[in-house]
């Protein structure tokens, strides 16, 4: 072992979590820090690669719901799979339950192993992830960014990407837990939390600037 892995393994960098509804603008947040010099992980798409990546959870994923979510070349099927742990009845909620129990593992795994792996001169990495509170992947963070923004401000960002209805951004927004800062800061006391607004007005570059003061601090 180099003397670098053994600085890198004995002192690994901490883990920023960032997170916030859809249309908040978590991922422009997230670049931003990317720019900053700080390594950065989507959960999602690690979540999304662990159907093809790993052998482990591809066989449980075809045990737990059938050999159909995967095509013929050994593709995996989203839709399927969405339409089976979706599906509006309790038998739904515990496939996506179940489902999540093998991909979760995954994921912090990997998530542990990146993290182990980056020179970050500022002495944090990011774990960017949507569903960061419900997948409990905040107990891997040594503190959390929460990206708000008005719920009008976020349906017309979504509108205006995808091109989809004010009806179905507002759906999809009601699926999605929604918790406010303050309900946050109450919940999770331990942890550091930091707020940026992304509302269009408040400068965000000043924001991100704070922010990564305060990381500086802990």
């Amino acid at each position: 072992m180099t003397e670098k892995q053994l600085t890198s393994s004995s002192t690994p960098p901490r883990i920023l979590g960032l997170t916030g509804g859809i249309g908040a603008g978590k991922s422009f947040v997230g670049q931003m820090l990317v720019e900053a010099g700080l390594p950065l992980m989507d959960s999602d798409a690690v979540a999304r690669g662990a159907y093809t990546e790993s052998e482990q959870v591809r066989q449980q994923v075809v045990a737990l719901l059938g050999a159909e979510v995967y095509s013929p070349d050994g593709k995996p099927r989203y839709d399927e799979i969405a339409s089976k742990v979706f599906a509006p009845s309790d038998a739904g909620k515990s496939l996506l339950h179940q489902l999540e129990q093998i991909i979760h593992p995954y994921v912090s795994e990997r998530l542990t192993a990146w993290a182990m792996e980056q020179d970050s001169p500022e002495g944090w990495v990011v774990l960017e992830s949507a569903i960061l509170w419900q997948s409990g992947f905040y107990r891997l963070c040594d503190a959390v960014v929460v990206v708000t923004a008005p719920e009008a401000v976020r349906v017309a960002r979504v509108q205006e990407r995808d091109g989809a209805s004010r009806e179905q951004v507002q759906a999809r927004i009601d699926r999605q837990a929604s918790y406010t800062f303050t309900a946050l800061q109450q919940r999770y006391p331990e942890l550091p939390l930091y707020q940026i607004n992304n509302d269009g007005v408040q400068d965000l570059e000043e924001q991100v600037a704070q922010l990564r003061s305060h990381l500086a601090s802990l």
